[in-house]
């Protein structure tokens, strides 16, 4: 090892609930784990997540929802892993419950019933705080950028049979480490968008270290935009408004505060959708001089891969009417979205939120199998490389249901965590 190079078991890039989910699975297996990641990427702002035990529910109807839309572009092994792993997660944590006991489940699109759970609806805040928590004695933490990954030559050694893979990890600071098994949780690219609720850092840095490695990649094209991110006030500009408000009597209204939702139970994709065909009708909302500037976005950039229709700009919106929603349910179950913009100079129980669509999602990403292991375009797996949560594709398809994106980074996280301490042991796959 090179003088001042730092060397692990497993090396997780990432600090987001995906990461740290890896890093947990890695350290109960015995592995020496460094987390490398120079911020959460978008799971701080996780409100809930899918588990299939509700009344009426099964892994079935789950799964159905999941593969119907994806739109026929999901991997159904990759979504099955993920309907059936979710049914765990059930017991997992103190979720919000009922009077009489019984989970607190919201419904959201995309979903034929209550699926959703939640922790005060910042389950993704919650879960990260006690995974820092109870890791922070067991695991090495790097605040920092990796920029680049290269295989030692060892690893054509491994790939004959003859010895264990090695990575070679260099952040932005110069510093190097060296890794058995590395597992890559990055996040998706939308941060790369002027207008989305990303935050900045999230620009597909996983994505293209892996394709240098020699993965393959799927439905780079794919992104889901959320169809409610604020607009205005400044304070709030960039954050999601959940959507599961739909199923408890919220509506979109347009500038003439016409009801225009086509369905409560419409997909995102559909609601994004009915949202820009009204602005493209002139009958959006027009965004009012923002005071404060969304300290998520870093201004000026529009180098964005895709070329959907799109608010950059974000010179219009429309109207989130919540205010048919019973005030005791708002201040309940949407305590932190009522506090949020009640700071902001809005009461969200008296008047409307000026939302648009925003690039939330990438569903495209580096391919993997059902044991998170990245695949190479000929379907053979890179030794010791594991990938989780948005950084990769196939689970979503071509649409992604609310709830499973926390559902998602839990489930991998873990199966890829575990593989990569399972390769570091035994050096084989």
């Amino acid at each position: 090892m090179i003088p001042g190079m730092q060397n692990t078991d497993v090396l997780v890039v990432g600090g987001g609930l995906a990461g740290w989910r890896a890093a947990e699975a890695a350290a109960k297996a015995g592995a020496e784990v460094a987390v490398v990641a120079n911020g959460a990427g978008n799971s701080p702002d996780i409100h809930a997540l899918n588990v299939p035990v509700g009344p009426g529910d099964s892994v079935e109807l789950f799964l159905s929802d999941t593969l119907e839309s994806g739109r026929g572009a999901c991997d159904p092994a990759l979504a099955e892993i993920l309907c059936r792993g979710a049914v765990a997660l059930a017991d997992e944590f103190p979720w919000d419950r009922g009077a009489d006991g019984s989970l607190d489940m919201l419904q959201p699109v995309g979903c034929s019933v209550p699926r959703c759970v939640s922790i005060g609806h910042r389950i993704g805040a919650w879960a990260l705080a006690k995974l820092r928590r109870e890791l922070a004695d067991r695991v090495r933490f790097i605040r920092g950028r990796v920029v680049e990954i290269q295989v030692d030559s060892s690893t054509k050694a491994r790939d004959a049979g003859e010895g264990a893979a090695s990575f070679t990890a260099r952040l932005e600071d110069g510093e190097t480490l060296t890794a058995t098994a590395v597992v890559l949780a990055t996040g998706g690219w939308c941060g790369r968008c002027d207008f989305s609720d990303n935050p900045p850092e999230l620009r597909g840095d996983g994505i293209e270290m892996a394709k240098k490695l020699g993965a393959a990649v799927r439905d780079m094209d794919a992104v889901q935009y959320e169809p409610t991110v604020a607009l205005a006030p400044g304070a709030v500009r960039g954050i999601p408004v959940i959507t599961t408000m739909l199923h408890e009597g919220a509506t979109f209204r347009n500038r003439d505060g016409a009801e225009f939702l086509p369905d409560r139970h419409a997909r995102k994709a559909d609601l994004s959708k009915a949202i820009f065909a009204e602005i493209a009708a002139g009958r959006g909302v027009q965004c009012p001089a923002v005071g404060q500037t969304d300290t998520r976005r870093a201004p000026g950039r529009s180098d964005s891969p895709k070329s959907e229709p799109s608010l950059e700009q974000a010179e219009f919106g429309v109207w989130f009417d919540a205010t048919a929603v019973p005030e005791n349910v708002l201040r309940g179950r949407y305590a932190d979205t009522v506090r949020r913009y009640a700071a902001a100079g809005v009461d969200i129980t008296r008047e409307p939120m000026l939302v648009a669509p925003a690039p939330h999602t990438s569903l495209g990403g580096v391919v993997i199998d059902t044991r998170c292991r990245v695949m190479r375009p000929d379907g053979s797996p890179i030794p010791g490389l594991f990938a989780a949560g948005e950084v990769t594709g196939g689970i979503h398809g071509l649409d992604r249901i609310g709830g499973n994106a926390g559902t998602e980074v839990l489930v991998f996280g873990r199966i890829a965590g575990a593989e990569a301490a399972g390769f570091s042991e035994n050096g084989k796959e």
